[in-house]
């Protein structure tokens, strides 16, 4: 029986079944003989016009395929086995057609449809734009199921295959290229170690490197967990080591790998890192890092060994314990559900009781006196003070003469000595460290105090207590806050609403000096920022830290938008000026009024002032502070005239250190006095500062160690002017000696007694400042490195003020 008397096939079936004549014209531009002869109308009952899908027919057992396949290989450059075609010529009667790929017979196609003719009529334009007809093979539809382009080859055909692999849930998106896969594992896993491969630094290995090296070489590999202590306590890796030091500490060179060493409390352990210069090794995770960016404490722990001429491999293992532990649980060792190092004894929150009570500020505290505190293992000093503060000498200013060294007060004479190589301000700098941690583990253990503590410069010994702990989107770091007696609060909060701001009330006691020492500001502290700017009236900013350093985020940039909440910001200019002495004192000059002063109350300033610090190479930059100016307004106080800010930004002062030389923090100090007395209408650069001034905003990165330097020097040097005044006074009017007599009233007593340090030469002022500003923001002057500074930057401004002989 021929297929024409079957009767139940079409000339050319296709993916819906419709009937088509073949002697209409295909390719005709309108479809309204289609619509009419397939299509039902809108009050019919059948709502769908899709036919039987063609019946599938194997390869193998489809006589009109093999019939198709025999006339198509006979016409001129067609292959169907190598997949090799070109363009056939307009007299070929298969013109239109390309070369099928054969296939293996577990799959099928539907047989296709050899009509020459109505491949001779080219199609119209707008035939191109509209779906492409069952007819004409030249591609794949775009709402076919499959598609022969997914195969090994570039075949295209309409014919609906069945594949064996998993297609794509749209069948509506274009055909992709499956690229075949090798491995069951991860890319990343067959990556090198780092990006460049080249071994250089520490590497991220995958934890499947890790396992295989403590398979193969255990005894050869010092393993150190690097997360806190009751995260260690609770689970870690076979072997390992915890080692818990902060990253300021890590910072620093001098902080080796005994000091490292000397962290151990049990003996065996300590005795296993000692060992470390014999492991072939060494291996460091932290919590989660999967990145070299992220795993700071990993590569500065790392960098402690390769500095001491380590020659081992270092690794870091990527993803951290959480990414070992879930792939290697076996590996895992399971401790006690508390650090054994935590003071826990005695110091258990009753369950029984409210958790927390608000207090000042909208910062939650224990309700008991006795309340584990989980920040007590962040003062600083637990770790600072392992094996002391170290030892510097006091560096001598160039242009000391033999009579400005006589003329030194009694206490910095002391401290400059020579002989004493530093020692007698390194143990001064130990006892305000000491004191400050004794401070700290008062008020973060047993004896933290709740309520609003008095005034701690007026009281050391009364406990102080520490604001803004679990603030954690408002503070920078996790272990320098403010203190709830001195922080700066936040005006206008609503009932409910937190005023708290990582910012304190700085001010010594025999200075008129006022600062505000914050951190640098935080994308989510901005706002309170220029709050804090705009209702303390401050008008001049400090900024002693670039934005970033040595590849780590110092501070962000808080001044490049326009609007603060209500508060709109609108820049007016920046320039750099010189820190160069000389320049400084140039310009001044040429700025000050004709009529002259007396040489006792403003001495003559050398030319020669610090020539090493001024004389650098040409290729040497050469010191400067960045000059910005601002104005600020508020809407929400229309009528408040705008007020116009300055911020001095001075980059090029390392974390942790010192600038290039004394003379360019004096120079910044000079630079900011000028600015100040500017907006203040104050007196002469010669006289200390008048009370009630307003405050200048100062900070670096924490707030506390540049910053507190340069507010330290800041102020002795405005305590030294007022000696200088109030003995020149004395000195110049024998009367005002017998008019300042104590007198028989309380009042005089006290003003006289507050007065007595003017009087005097041995008492430290840069002691005596650093332990007034430590009571009222934590590390103010963080490193001995810094406390030298002031030491140095001191003695050469007395140096300058010295006049020369001719």
């Amino acid at each position: 029986m021929t297929q024409d008397q079957a009767g139940a096939r079409t000339p050319s079936p296709n993916y819906f079944g419709l009937h088509v004549d073949t002697n209409a014209d295909v390719f005709a531009s309108s479809a309204a003989q289609h619509i009419r002869a397939n299509w039902s109308m809108p009050s019919s009952k059948v709502r769908s016009t899709a036919a039987e899908s063609p019946r599938v027919i194997p390869v193998d057992q489809n006589p009109d395929f093999e019939a198709f396949k025999r006339q198509s290989e006979n016409n001129r450059g067609f292959a169907l086995g190598n997949f090799n075609f070109s363009t056939p010529s307009p007299s070929s009667s298969n013109q239109g057609f390309f070369a099928v790929p054969t296939k293996p017979a577990s799959q099928t196609v539907t047989t296709p449809h050899t009509d020459a003719d109505s491949f001779l009529k080219p199609r119209s334009p707008k035939r191109h734009l509209s779906t492409e007809s069952a007819l004409v093979t030249d591609g794949p539809r775009r709402e076919s199921p499959a598609s022969f382009l997914d195969q090994e080859g570039f075949g295209r055909t309409d014919a609906v295959a069945q594949f064996a692999e998993e297609r794509h849930a749209r069948p509506s998106l274009p055909p992709f290229r499956r690229v075949p896969s090798f491995s069951s594992s991860n890319r990343a896993d067959t990556l090198p170690a780092t990006p460049g491969g080249d071994g250089s630094g520490p590497q991220l290995i995958t934890p499947q490197h890790v396992a295989n090296i403590l398979d193969s070489a255990a005894e050869e590999i010092l393993l150190l967990d690097l997360r806190v202590s009751t995260q260690y306590a609770k689970s870690h890796i076979s072997g390992a080591l915890s080692l818990c030091i902060p990253t300021t500490l890590l910072k620093r060179a001098s902080f080796t790998t005994q000091k490292l060493a000397e962290t151990f409390k049990d003996d065996e352990q300590r005795e296993r890192f000692e060992s470390w210069r014999k492991s072939k090794y060494i291996i460091v995770y932290d919590a989660s890092s999967s990145q070299l960016k992220d795993a700071t404490t990993c590569v500065n722990t790392l960098k402690k060994f390769t500095t001491e001429n380590w020659k081992g491999t270092s690794y870091i293992i990527k993803g951290g314990f959480a990414d070992f532990s879930a792939k290697f649980p076996s590996w895992i060792e399971q401790g006690f559900s508390h650090s054994p190092m935590s003071p826990t004894d005695g110091l258990s929150i009753d369950a029984e009781r409210p958790n927390a009570v608000p207090v000042i500020g909208g910062c939650p505290m224990p309700t008991t006196q006795n309340a584990a505190n989980p920040f007590f293992g962040n003062i600083r000093q637990n770790m600072d003070l392992i094996g002391g503060v170290g030892q510097l000498s006091i560096k001598h200013p160039s242009a000391m003469t033999k009579s400005a060294e006589e003329e030194l007060p009694s206490w910095l004479k002391g401290a400059a000595d020579e002989k004493d190589h530093g020692k007698a301000v390194s143990d001064k700098f130990l006892h305000i460290e000491k004191r400050e941690q004794k401070r700290m583990q008062q008020a973060l253990s047993v004896n933290v105090t709740y309520g609003t503590p008095s005034h701690a410069r007026d009281d050391p010994d009364k406990p102080v207590q520490v604001a803004g702990m679990e603030k954690g989107t408002k503070n920078r770091y996790n272990n320098i806050w403010p203190y709830e007696h001195s922080r700066v609060k936040l005006d206008g909060v609503a009932e409910g609403g937190c005023d708290y701001v990582n910012a304190s009330h700085i001010q010594t006691r025999y200075s008129n000096k006022r600062y505000i020492a914050t951190q640098g500001p935080l994308p989510a502290t901005f706002n309170d920022f220029w709050n804090v700017v705009w209702q303390q009236d401050v008008r001049v900013i400090v900024m002693l830290t670039a934005e970033t350093e040595g590849g780590q985020l110092k501070a962000h940039n808080y001044w490049s938008q326009k609007h603060y909440g209500t508060l709109f910001l609108n820049p007016l200019g920046e320039h750099r000026a010189s820190l160069e002495p000389h320049r400084i004192h140039r310009r001044r000059d040429s700025t000050r009024p004709g009529l002259g002063q007396r040489r006792s109350t403003n001495p003559p300033k050398p030319s020669s002032l610090s020539r090493e610090a001024s004389s650098n190479s040409p290729t040497e930059q050469q010191p400067y502070v960045i000059v910005r100016k601002f104005t600020l307004s508020n809407s929400a106080e229309p009528f408040e005239r705008m007020r116009e800010i300055t911020q001095l930004q001075y980059s090029h002062w390392p974390d942790f250190g010192a600038p290039a030389h004394p003379a360019h923090l004096l120079g910044l100090i000079e630079q900011c006095d000028a600015v100040v007395r500017q907006v203040n209408h104050s007196g002469s650069a010669s006289r200390p500062d008048p009370p009630n001034g307003r405050p200048v905003l100062v900070h670096c990165s924490a707030g506390c160690g540049r910053t507190g330097t340069f507010c330290t020097v800041d102020s002795v040097i405005d305590m030294l002017k007022r000696q200088r005044q109030v003995r020149s006074t004395r000195a110049g009017t024998p009367m005002d000696m017998e008019s300042s007599q104590p007198q028989d009233t309380g009042e005089a007593n006290e003003a006289n007694d507050e007065a007595a340090w003017t009087r005097r030469d041995d008492e430290d002022l840069i002691e005596k400042t650093v332990e007034d500003f430590r009571l009222q923001r934590l590390s103010m002057v963080q490193s001995l490195r810094q406390f030298v500074l002031c030491y140095e930057s001191v003695l050469e401004w007395l140096v300058e003020q010295h006049p020369k002989s001719a």
